[in-house]
């Protein structure tokens, strides 16, 4: 009986390496109230208002600096942490 050896073990450009490549995190300076816009912080206020009726929300489509300050609303407002 004669066994195909590319069945037991694979050639090496098949296998997968072991290091695997990963996206460098930016680390940023917390956003101050004051820096973010006066919509963003409505919408923030309007979620947790939402959040506390336990109401859902329509986030509408955004950037990402955008909902960064979005979502620094409502580390302010507490509401979730």
């Amino acid at each position: 009986m004669n066994i195909d050896p590319q069945i037991i073990a694979s050639p090496a450009p098949f296998v997968k390496s072991d290091t695997e490549k990963k996206h460098p995190r930016i680390v940023r300076e917390p956003l101050k109230s004051q820096d973010i816009a006066v919509p963003f912080k409505a919408l923030g206020r309007h979620i947790a208002k939402c959040q506390r009726k336990r109401q859902s929300v329509r986030v509408p489509a955004m950037r990402g600096s955008e909902l960064g300050q979005v979502l620094r609303t409502l580390e302010l407002k507490r509401a979730y942490a």
